[in-house]
């Protein structure tokens, strides 16, 4: 078969035209690596040969592209491909090449994973591990790296989490208000026994919010009830809100 025209298209790729009139697209690597420009003719061997290592060359830059994007842990990578529709053998040979060109790494994916999470999220050590072991980093690796996140650095996280979270909500009574930091804390993955501990020191004056609240409720509720009625349904709303209402 001999080479009868070059056409340049996207992406570094040539469409080949035979002398038959058949065509088929070449990345420019290949053309180069077989010579092509030299010797313009082929044979049908030859050319099965260039397709299938064109196809995996595409498979390559798939790859590629994706981790210009960001960093990329082997599994994230395996999904994608698959995802992708390519062949599976492809698959493992491009995740062998990327691990050994150094473009795949889950230790270095895992740190710099741990130390993002740590400056740019909320997130504490459990929830961080979490996302690791789903992103199919290997929990030695994780455990190893995640010691960065000591007891010191959890509790000083803490701290400012309830400060930020009690001044967001001066609304709620005590009781409230420490079930939900509780629940908010253990659900960002820190420590429960942390966080138990830093949140039942937390100290609320109920009296003032009670007074507040219930003036609110009472002004909302008045519109549409009167007298004992009344009385009952601000207590009752109070009650359901943490509040012991006693003595009102």
């Amino acid at each position: 078969m001999k080479i009868e025209k070059y056409t340049k298209l996207k992406n570094g790729q040539y469409k080949l035209t035979f002398d038959d009139n058949s065509n088929v697209t070449l990345s420019e690597d290949l053309i180069l690596k077989h010579e092509l420009l030299l010797h313009k003719e082929i044979t049908q061997e030859l050319l099965t040969q260039l397709l299938e290592e064109n196809g995996a060359y595409l498979a390559y830059e798939v790859a590629i592209n994706l981790l210009k994007t960001k960093m990329r842990s082997k599994k994230e990578m395996r999904e994608y491909l698959k995802k992708r529709e390519i062949d599976k053998s492809l698959i493992d040979n491009i995740i062998k090449r990327l691990e050994k060109e150094g473009y795949l790494n889950d230790l270095n994916y895992a740190k710099a994973f741990i130390h993002d999470r740590i400056v740019l999220s909320n997130d504490g050590p459990y929830k961080i591990k979490e996302k690791l072991l789903k992103l199919g980093v290997s929990e030695d690796i994780i455990n190893n790296n995640l010691n960065i996140f000591d007891k010191e650095l959890e509790e000083e996280r803490i701290s400012k989490l309830i400060n930020k979270y009690t001044k967001a909500n001066k609304n709620k009574s005590e009781i409230v208000l420490k079930k939900n930091l509780g629940e908010y804390l253990i659900n960002l993955g820190y420590s429960k026994e942390l966080v138990i501990g830093m949140v039942d020191k937390v100290k609320v004056n109920d009296t003032l919010i009670l007074e507040r609240e219930y003036d609110k409720v009472y002004e909302k509720l008045s519109k549409k009830y009167s007298g004992k009625e009344l009385e009952y349904k601000v207590k009752a709303n109070l009650y359901q809100k943490g509040f012991n209402v006693s003595d009102l």
